[in-house]
């Protein structure tokens, strides 16, 4: 009898048209167990491409808001219920591909190490170089290899243990995956990144307000961890999320409305010339930190990268702090946050030719 796979993969997404074929195709090359995609409401043929590839398709029922968490959960609930003999699930979202060598690379570690609850790999961006907001996420998935605290979207866990801590918490529209993480080291569980290529991310992002809106969404879940967490004073996450949240309110709004009111007064008040040149030299030192945090997180990265990252890290605080007051507001107002997307369905391989992709065929990557 053959022996069945012990894990099986679940990859959620939504009008990904082009990016769900590969995705698809660069997990069944290389994968034989079950695959199931959860499709949110998809209005360009993305559920029915899926089943006429054999794979599993849940469709989430429209009347209920949209979150990234809710499609890992019912996709989990329906492998767990079907396939009851994978122990692992490998989460992967729709405008990724998977690298070939890493489902296999990635098991063998769980396997191998029973005191980790998850693993994940290198992710890097499909064309990093298109536009200069795909260059700055493709840095950001950047990060050293060793003991993590959290794994991001692209993941294997082990069932159980994702189970044992409530899976993914289905009302956060965006740090989901951190917030899950924070739970299973408060189980005791421990995460790793291995320096192992895993996905190939299509952020496809062109504009500046994509950027932005993707950075307010940072801002929210900010602020939505740090509320969920700030009395875990007994697990010692007391802490959790309160640094971002704390320099976004600073830098995003108290530091801006400082200067711009010190420059309405400097033309008349000697003392508002003084607060307006702290400001700056306040401004000045963050960017120098962050410049420093850069260099030293992303030693790889050429000055200029690393010049840039850490002006959009200053620039990035003004949409963070939006995403922090979106958070406050709502919760105010007892209204429920609506996923921010900032994708457009526009294709930007039209304009680059000649370009390798990482994970389009099933041949191992040097």
């Amino acid at each position: 009898m053959t022996e069945l796979c012990p894990i099986g993969i679940v990859v959620i997404g939504r009008n990904e048209g082009e990016r769900l074929k590969r995705c698809l195709s660069s997990i069944q090359c290389q994968h034989s167990g079950p695959v199931v995609y959860v499709d949110s409401g998809s209005t360009d043929g993305s559920a029915d491409y899926a089943r006429s590839v054999g794979v599993d398709v849940v469709d989430l029922d429209i009347s209920v808001p949209f979150t990234m968490a809710r499609g890992r959960n019912t996709g989990l609930d329906y492998l767990v219920d079907r396939h009851s003999h994978c122990q692992f699930v490998q989460f992967v979202d729709g405008d990724c591909e998977m690298v070939a060598g890493w489902i296999k690379a990635g098991l063998q570690f769980l396997l191998d190490h029973q005191g980790y609850a998850g693993v994940c790999g290198n992710r890097s961006e499909r064309f990093p170089d298109a536009t200069i907001y795909n260059q700055l996420i493709d840095m950001e998935w950047q990060g050293r290899a060793g003991e993590v605290d959290a794994c991001g979207g692209d993941a294997i866990y082990c069932i159980d243990q994702f189970q044992a801590v409530g899976c993914f918490n289905e009302a956060m529209i965006a740090g989901e995956e951190a917030d899950l993480c924070l739970r299973l080291r408060q189980l005791g569980s421990r995460l790793m990144r291995l320096d192992s290529p895993m996905t190939v991310h299509d952020a496809n992002m062109q504009y500046f307000s994509q950027w932005w809106k993707r950075s307010v969404r940072c801002g929210h879940a900010y602020a939505h961890g740090y509320d969920m967490h700030k009395n875990d004073a007994e697990t010692g996450e007391k802490n959790y999320q309160k640094k971002p949240v704390l320099s976004t309110l600073i830098y995003g709004l108290v530091l801006p409305g400082l200067l711009v009111l010190a420059l309405l007064l400097s033309v008349v008040n000697s003392l508002a010339l003084a607060q307006l040149f702290l400001s700056i030299t306040v401004i000045v030192i963050l960017y120098i930190r962050a410049l420093r945090n850069a260099t030293m997180s992303k030693p790889t990265e050429s000055t200029r990268q690393n010049w840039l990252y850490a002006g959009f890290i200053l620039l990035g605080k003004f949409p963070e702090a939006q995403g922090l007051l979106r958070y406050y507001f709502n919760k105010a107002l007892g209204k429920t946050s609506k996923i921010i997307e900032y994708k457009t369905e526009s294709r930007i391989e039209s304009k680059i030719e000649n370009k390798d992709t990482q994970g389009s065929d099933c041949s191992p990557k040097d």
